[in-house]
């Protein structure tokens, strides 16, 4: 009993800070990915833009200014685009272009 009621009468010191402000713990933010990992990542986001936005890529390839390399680049996008809509790839842009018009619609 003297024993709890020494704890109660101490005051708790501040537990150590393990975040930071944009909520990454320290833990985490120590042991990041290596260069190796971060490649390999970056792939696959290039893959899986490749495959499922492949509706943008022509207007982008257009924005890019002109030049033989545009030239050359602007009907192999169109090319991608047509064959990644020929397997379906295109079905998801499609359906979330069309959700937000029909929001858009509605005033939402």
């Amino acid at each position: 009993m003297v024993a709890l009621e020494r704890e109660l009468r101490e005051p708790l010191a501040p537990a150590p800070s393990t975040t930071t402000a944009d909520a990454i713990p320290l833990a985490l933010r120590r042991h990041g990915g290596s260069p190796r990992q971060v490649l390999a990542i970056t792939f696959i986001g290039i893959l899986a833009l490749a495959l499922f936005a492949s509706r943008d890529l022509p207007s982008w390839v257009g924005g890019l200014g002109d030049g033989p390399l545009i030239e050359r680049a602007q009907p192999l996008a169109t090319k991608w685009d047509d064959a990644m809509a020929s397997i379906g790839l295109t079905r998801p842009h499609e359906a979330l272009r069309d959700l937000i018009r029909r929001l858009l619609d509605a005033q939402w």
